[in-house]
């Protein structure tokens, strides 16, 4: 991908990532003693939409990725039409090199059926730029939301014990599997890869 696309894509993304930021705190002002929550904010035990318990870091930034994504959909649907994926599926065998793409028919396929299992280990990038084939990878993007410090760039966080790609983080992952240098795409900082 050319230089001024990708900046472009770097721009439209970085936008997408401030304005969700920027709605979800103010849907949840009333919630922060000061206009952004602090650690100890973040920490708060609260309930989700869908009834769990979970910290308020947690909702916060799967809230401010829901509205990144409804952003990046629409705004990338003008940029590239056909010519990316969001949050698309993808299986990686790490012992052949081979990455398979999963289409979404069959993602949610298997969660109707019960069998979401079965997707355990794939790898779900917010962002993926292609050629029209979601295996001809341009670019890769995550977003990532810090909930209360955001004077600096998040690290990838390390699979944990267990997990198929455990001891490895989701950077090396991501660049092993998709061939493509992924980028985080944080709100007030932008694109670093």
């Amino acid at each position: 991908m050319e230089n001024p696309e990708r900046d472009l894509i770097d721009a439209t993304l970085t936008e997408c990532a401030d304005l969700a930021r920027s709605e979800v705190l103010l849907r949840h002002r009333q919630d922060f003693a000061s206009p952004s929550p602090t650690r100890e904010e973040c920490n708060q035990q609260v309930t989700d939409a869908a009834g769990r318990r979970v910290s308020r870091s947690m909702q916060l930034g799967t809230e401010m990725h829901l509205e990144a994504r409804k952003c990046a959909q629409k705004r990338l649907g003008k940029l590239r039409p056909g010519r990316f994926s969001l949050e698309p599926h993808y299986r990686y065998d790490p012992q052949s090199g081979q990455t398979k793409h999963i289409p979404d028919d069959d993602v949610e396929a298997l969660r109707e059926s019960g069998n979401q299992g079965e997707l355990r280990g794939t790898l779900v990038p917010d962002v993926v730029i292609h050629t029209g084939n979601p295996l001809h990878i341009q670019a890769v993007y995550d977003f990532k939301f810090p909930c209360f410090h955001l004077d600096g760039m998040p690290k990838w966080e390390t699979y944990p014990s267990g997990h198929p790609h455990q001891k490895f983080n989701q950077g090396e992952v991501y660049q092993a599997a998709l061939k493509a240098p992924p980028a985080r795409v944080v709100p007030r900082i932008g694109v670093e890869r």
